[in-house]
């Protein structure tokens, strides 16, 4: 998880054509909007932990993204209640503020979503290789400067996260409490670990223009590939099964209202 998120396997996903994997994964991201039920969004994000496990994604590392977001999750499904004030059975009164069933689905409902889309995120993530990933963009029309800024904020994602520990955890050995006291200062004790957090991105990020300098980039000369990405028949065939199903999915969801409800 340090150095890149990709999976090195031969899962059915790591061999389909990156831009087959885009279009997976916003067709998917569109399911999630689309659709109300709670019921419905959870089979959603079921269907996307198949498609992670049956690309041969470790289950370590899935449990890295619930892990990530778990505060998030917890945010929302407590905060979303109190605020939605949807009409419905009350389930209990604090102060001002009424929690009643429905805006309890859609609590459910939001919190579903926001792990479901960020799954789909790791789907490309953990199933792409950087340079892959890439060529998929710019093939899709976006600048290859963009396609490449892209790639690599995404590839330093663990490395950042692993930073922030390893300056805790040094901080920590010389004495210094980051969780201590009041509001103000458990800000004051995180501070000096945004400050090195800072110092760390600025240097790396000189660093690594540097080394894209070095390479050509930015030159404004056409830029060559050594090994190209093409469609194959297995690479269409996804894409129309992918076409299809969400061709179904929203047949079932706006003519016969299919998920329309939050129950």
């Amino acid at each position: 998880m340090l150095f890149d998120l990709y999976v090195p396997t031969d899962g059915w996903l790591q061999r389909l054509d990156p831009r087959v994997k885009i279009a997976l994964t916003l067709g998917y991201a569109l399911l999630f909007v689309v659709f109300d039920s709670v019921a419905a969004l959870l089979a959603l994000l079921a269907g996307v932990h198949l498609l992670l496990l049956s690309s041969r994604t470790p289950v370590g590392q899935i449990a890295w993204v619930w892990r990530q977001l778990g505060r998030v999750l917890v945010v929302v499904l407590l905060v979303f209640p109190l605020f939605s004030r949807l009409p419905g059975p009350v389930l209990f009164e604090l102060g001002p503020l009424t929690v009643t069933w429905p805006s309890v689905l859609a609590g459910v409902a939001t919190a579903t979503r926001v792990i479901g889309m960020s799954l789909l995120f790791f789907v490309i993530l953990f199933t792409t290789r950087q340079n892959e990933l890439v060529r998929g963009l710019v093939r899709l029309g976006l600048p290859f400067e963009w396609g490449l800024t892209l790639a690599i904020a995404l590839r330093y994602i663990p490395t950042f996260t692993h930073t922030i520990g390893q300056i805790q955890e040094a901080q920590a050995a010389r004495g210094w409490q980051t969780a201590r006291g009041d509001l103000r200062g458990r800000l004051r004790g995180v501070t000096p670990v945004v400050v090195a957090l800072i110092i760390e991105v600025l240097r790396t990020g000189d660093t690594l223009g540097l080394a894209l300098a070095a390479r050509g980039v930015g030159s404004g000369q056409p830029r060559t590939v050594w090994q190209d990405i093409r469609f194959s028949r297995t690479d269409w065939l996804a894409l129309a099964l992918i076409v299809v199903a969400l061709a179904a999915l929203l047949t079932l969801r706006f003519a016969l209202g299919v998920g329309s409800a939050l129950g």
